[in-house]
């Protein structure tokens, strides 16, 4: 029942939001180091994403972001939703856009290749 819910809303929330903030836009240009998965990418997930109740081993949402595998397949989704871009549930849900470093890592790991390291 409440998984029931939860998808209803993050539905209802997917077909009503609209932002007004700018999309960040980030270029490779903008990657010159880097980014580890383990060291920078990982830890902004398990404190923004993976945390209880959230997208962890326990979730009811459709994605959960316990390793890397979990994470790669769904990147593009995840920069999505943390820049707030128009026509995804914006997160963390109820909170504040990441800062835009943090975007950011997550953009250059993407750009880098999405690696394992």
């Amino acid at each position: 029942m409440i998984r029931t819910q939860v998808f209803l809303f993050s539905i209802l929330m997917i077909l009503t939001v609209s932002c007004s903030k700018d999309k960040t836009e980030f270029a490779a240009a903008d990657c010159p180091d880097p980014i580890s998965f383990a060291n920078d990418v990982k830890p902004i997930i398990d404190v923004n994403c993976a945390t209880s109740g959230c997208h962890d081993a326990n979730t009811s949402t459709p994605y959960e972001f316990a390793n890397y595998d979990d994470i790669a397949a769904n990147a593009n989704l995840i920069l999505s939703v943390i820049r707030h871009e128009t026509g995804v549930t914006p997160m963390p849900l109820n909170g504040n856009q990441l800062a835009d470093s943090l975007i950011q890592k997550i953009n250059c790991w993407v750009i880098q290749g999405k690696l394992d390291n």
